[in-house]
């Protein structure tokens, strides 16, 4: 099945690309707020406002960009080179700015512009799905990808925890920039234009203009549920490092270990889950694996312990595997006809549970204490999974505003 979707147009580049921004932003990101609360001095929710500010700046970015992605003619390749090299900067600030406040602005400017990438990425592979004999298969290809992301910051951290023993943030943050600009120069010689239609619904009714979310509850009340699930997730990806630093006194190499085993995790569960989606059904999967994230975030807060928190990352992998992987797709079969709005509908849930989860992760652990904050994420999970329980199963026939409401 794998080897029928690199005849797809492109796909082969995506797989590659997808991969290489996971190593990338992996060998960073887990150590950001290291570097935040240690080089630069800020405090916890200092650095949660850092991350807000960035989340802020790439769901406008995203709003905009998806608004005409999919009815104007937008050449995707060149929104994905532009926000590349914007991503190359954001990393590349380390190394000439130093006032934290002038970083915070900068990071949330840039970041907000590196946005659009893997969304536009994912718009692209789509496009060429539908315009393949492959169509049926979207969910498994989306799945891929997302792996290949998994894939990549399965190593990420492991590279990363090398760089700091052996040159600092200097060459934690030089690695992920040389590997954005690699990635950027593949797309820019190997990127094939694919020629579209907007209207790719097999339906008999379709709609030009993309529909409004906040009139369609098939759109918003799966999106809400989306943002509770990612707060849970975003609470925790601030505090585990400064959880296990701080609180129980280990070292910060546990920080890439546990980053490393979630995502190396990640990838068979995304394959395996990718093939049952169409059997089992997304909805279904997405309470289970809300539930198991809810689990493991409060046995952190239970047992106290790095070893129960290296055996919990299977339920944290699983549902992450399903929320970031058939996530989008799910948006993707609500609104099949704009690819790059139902995209961007997922990666903007994100972007605000990453707002309100770094917010709520700083103040929380300063309320709470370290030991405590994980109970709160747990709580957004669990109201994520109640909302998702209400969501409508998935509607393909478009009817007013673009969305069957029945």
């Amino acid at each position: 099945m794998f080897k029928e979707l690199l005849h797809i147009k492109n796909y082969k580049l995506f797989v590659v690309n997808m991969m290489l921004l996971g190593i990338g932003i992996a060998i960073t990101i887990p150590f950001l707020v290291l570097f935040a609360t240690k080089e630069l001095g800020m405090s916890r929710p200092q650095f949660g406002l850092l991350l807000a500010a960035a989340a802020v700046s790439q769901f406008t970015v995203n709003a905009i960009v998806a608004r005409f992605s999919d009815t104007h003619t937008i050449n995707r390749k060149f929104l994905v080179i532009c926000a590349l090299f914007m991503g190359a900067m954001s990393f590349g600030l380390y190394f000439y700015i130093h006032n934290k406040w002038l970083y915070l602005v900068l990071y949330a400017l840039f970041q907000g512009l590196f946005a659009p990438a893997m969304p536009q990425m994912y718009a692209s592979a789509r496009e060429a799905i539908n315009q393949s004999s492959l169509r049926d298969r979207a969910k498994f290809a989306n799945a891929v990808l997302r792996s290949m992301f998994s894939f990549g910051f399965a190593f990420g951290p492991f590279i990363g925890s090398f760089f700091i023993d052996a040159q600092g943030f200097s060459g934690l943050f030089a690695g992920t920039i040389t590997i954005v600009l690699f990635t950027l120069l593949l797309q820019v010689f190997f990127f094939k234009n694919v020629q579209t239609q907007h209207q790719v619904s097999t339906q008999t009714h379709v709609e030009a203009k993309a529909p409004n979310m906040l009139k369609n509850l098939p759109l918003l009340i799966p999106f809400v549920g989306f943002i509770l699930l990612h707060i849970g997730q975003w609470m925790y990806t601030m505090n585990m490092p400064l959880f296990i630093t701080d609180y129980l006194h280990d070292t910060s190499r546990y920080v890439g270990v546990l980053a490393g085993i979630c995502a190396g995790l990640e990838v068979p569960f995304m394959i395996i889950l990718g093939v049952l989606s169409s059997k089992v059904g997304t909805r279904p999967l997405l309470m289970l694996g809300g539930l198991s994230g809810s689990v493991f975030f409060a046995s952190i807060g239970i047992f106290d312990s790095i070893i129960a928190m290296i055996i919990g990352q299977i339920f944290l992998a699983f549902f992450l595997a399903i929320l970031l992987g058939l996530g989008i797709t799910y948006f993707q079969d609500i609104l099949p006809d704009f690819p790059g709005y139902s995209s961007t509908l997922f990666a903007n849930a994100m972007v605000i549970g990453q707002l309100c989860g770094n917010l709520l992760g700083g103040v929380m652990s300063d309320l709470v204490g370290l030991g405590h904050v994980f109970f709160v994420s747990a709580t957004s999970l669990l109201l994520g999974v109640i909302l998702i329980f209400f969501t409508q199963d998935q509607q393909f026939t478009k009817k007013d505003n673009g969305v069957d409401n029945a």
